[in-house]
């Protein structure tokens, strides 16, 4: 049977399209346009709406950009999502995680007790909300806050377990077969 992905050919490019795609490769660090974009591409008007997720909640803030990898990681394994599982490793990995707790990730959805406690707080707060966005409770803000982060980051730690549900909804939906260059820099990365 054929999927979303494998039937949807390359877009058509245009000059804005073409623009979006090079702020997606810079605001991501990757080398190229993940077909997760790709696939968008041709939905041009949903995908300007996709992009801003990713530009603002992942590429910037006051949170750490690998905790938001991991965030991802978690939270795209709790949801089957092969896809962003996959393409957030790469970046995670290219972020200093370890192997470890790549794996911890992807098998536990959490970091394991001998890792960093804030790293672990945030992601075990990140995934219970995206499976209860109405578990959040002034208790979780001051337990973050007594770790050392920032109301502004705690707030990041939320939009980042929505963007990851989000985004793991999109791939999973259209079944956005995983990029040559992510399994070639996984594969490398498991070779070490």
């Amino acid at each position: 049977m054929k999927t979303i992905s494998t039937i949807i050919e390359d877009p058509i490019t245009t000059k804005e399209l073409e623009n979006t795609f090079d702020t997606i490769k810079n605001e991501l660090g990757a080398p190229f346009v993940p077909n997760f974009f790709q696939v968008w591409g041709h939905a041009p008007l949903a995908l300007h709406g996709i992009v801003p997720a990713m530009k603002y909640i992942l590429g910037s803030g006051l949170l750490d950009r690998r905790v938001k990898e991991m965030i991802m990681i978690a939270i795209s394994s709790s949801k089957h999502c092969n896809y962003c599982e996959t393409a957030h490793q790469v970046f995670c990995f290219a972020m200093g995680a370890l192997p470890e707790q790549i794996e911890y990730l992807v098998n536990s959805h959490t970091l394991s007790e001998t890792d960093d406690p804030k790293d672990k707080a945030a992601i075990d707060f990140a995934v219970r909300l995206s499976r209860d966005p109405n578990s959040s409770s002034k208790e979780d803000f001051e337990r973050l806050e007594k770790l050392g982060y920032s109301k502004p980051q705690i707030l990041e730690i939320i939009a980042m377990s929505g963007m990851a549900v989000f985004y793991s909804h999109l791939a999973a939906a259209t079944k956005i077969n995983i990029d040559n260059g992510f399994a070639e820099a996984l594969s490398r990365t498991e070779m070490t």
